[in-house]
């Protein structure tokens, strides 16, 4: 499903925002939700790489 420009722009403007913020998994869970819309495989995999990326930077 792409996302229309308005919806480019509102994610780049979320995402640079993660840099220097402590909730940014909270952002990606967000941008993963919309992304993978109705595709439940889609939300499984992205499930999964957030739920490592998140493990990882827990410690960080």
């Amino acid at each position: 499903m792409p996302l229309s420009p308005g919806q480019v722009a509102y994610w780049q403007k979320r995402l640079a925002a993660t840099t220097t913020n402590p909730d940014r998994a909270r952002e990606l869970w967000d941008l993963a939700r919309t992304l993978a819309g109705t595709d439940d495989e889609s939300w499984e995999d992205l499930v999964r790489m957030l739920s490592a990326w998140t493990q990882q930077h827990a410690a960080s």
